[in-house]
């Protein structure tokens, strides 16, 4: 096996430099079509990978005066029944094939909820039950690990919270992305040959950006099969360090000159320890434990920025482990958990 997958996950990852543009204009121009309401109340549904990419968008929604919740669609079906009639739902499912989210979605609009729907297979079960929907040109991605799906939710994602705002999206163009992958690249495989005996991995992020290390965890944990974890930065400062060990890995995601300061001083503490810290350092000043700093992308697709680099670290380790990336640890688990469907009943 090759160190890199280059016909599958490789190709998903180079083609958020073509899909992140065309996702924008596309939902761009959906938006403009529709007439949704400068709701108070805003419901954002559901899980893995589209969940994470929720979590990002959570306060730039809240920027704009709304309260924003953020919801497994489990718990989206047992919170639904005291929701206020104007709240509205917003259900992501890039392959619109998640069991929950589709119940979810027909449920909100059973009750009268308006509901938008956000997929990348407009064929999907959930894009044949939702009434009002944004169809992501993503394409097919048909393995576990999400990664161009990824890329395009947070374009669509962007896309929706300016438009609720009264505001225009940012554009990014083709030649941006690309340039990110290619610097990010070299850097990830080269910490991959440092984690072949790593027993674990942490990634700590604030505000949306927790969103960004729960996705990083994810991918991590699917492809390589090693335990992996997320939470807030301050929330792994109080406890969730003292379960690293010399073989362990923390990635701490840094956004301001306040969050660069914080990581620099727990990634000197814990080296007196002797436990490793990365910097994941998205500011312009640069720190002695920097793991790269994936610069050149304005919010929000800062987030894009600091993804990349971890997606492409769990492919590199994974492949270094003998594990197809796409395939995961465990092939197939999704349909042996019940997790996933095919087509409507």
């Amino acid at each position: 096996m090759t160190m890199v997958d280059q016909s599958i996950i490789d190709g998903f990852i180079r083609a958020q430099a073509q899909i992140v543009p065309a996702t924008i204009a596309a939902v761009r121009q959906r938006l403009r079509e529709l007439t949704l309401p400068r709701a108070g109340h805003i419901v954002l549904v559901g899980s893995g990978t589209s969940l994470n990419a929720l979590m990002v968008a959570k306060p730039a929604l809240e920027a704009g005066g709304a309260f924003v919740e953020v919801v497994n669609p489990g718990a989206f079906l047992q919170r639904e029944p005291v929701l206020g009639r104007e709240a509205l739902v917003v259900a992501l499912s890039q392959t619109g094939t998640s069991e929950t989210t589709v119940a979810a979605v027909r449920r909100a609009q059973d009750s009268g909820l308006t509901c938008l729907t956000i997929t990348a297979e407009a064929d999907s079960p959930i894009g044949q039950v939702a009434t009002t929907k944004i169809v992501m040109p993503v394409g097919p991605e048909p393995v576990g690990p999400k990664t161009k799906g990824y890329g395009g939710s947070l374009a669509a994602l962007a896309e929706l919270v300016a438009a609720l705002s009264g505001h225009v999206g940012q554009n990014v163009a083709e030649a941006e992305i690309a340039a990110l992958i290619e610097a990010a690249t070299p850097p990830a495989f080269a910490l991959a040959t440092e984690l072949d005996a790593v027993d674990g991995l942490l990634f700590t992020g604030e505000g949306r950006h927790f969103g960004t290390a729960l996705e990083a965890s994810l991918k991590l944990a699917e492809m390589t099969g090693v335990p992996a974890a997320a939470f807030p930065t301050e929330e792994a400062m109080h406890g969730r360090l003292h379960g690293l060990t010399t073989r362990s890995l923390c990635v701490m995601i840094a956004a301001d000159a306040a969050e660069r300061r914080l990581a620099a001083h727990a990634a000197e503490v814990m080296a007196g320890l002797g436990v490793r810290i990365l910097i994941l350092n998205l500011t312009n000043e640069p720190t002695p434990l920097d793991w790269l700093r994936p610069g050149g992308l304005a919010p929000p697709y800062d987030a894009l920025a600091a993804i990349v680099p971890v997606q492409r670290l769990a492919q590199a380790m994974a492949a270094r482990r003998g594990i197809p990336p796409h395939l995961m640890r465990f092939p197939g688990l999704s349909k042996k958990l019940g997790i996933k469907i095919d087509r409507l009943p």
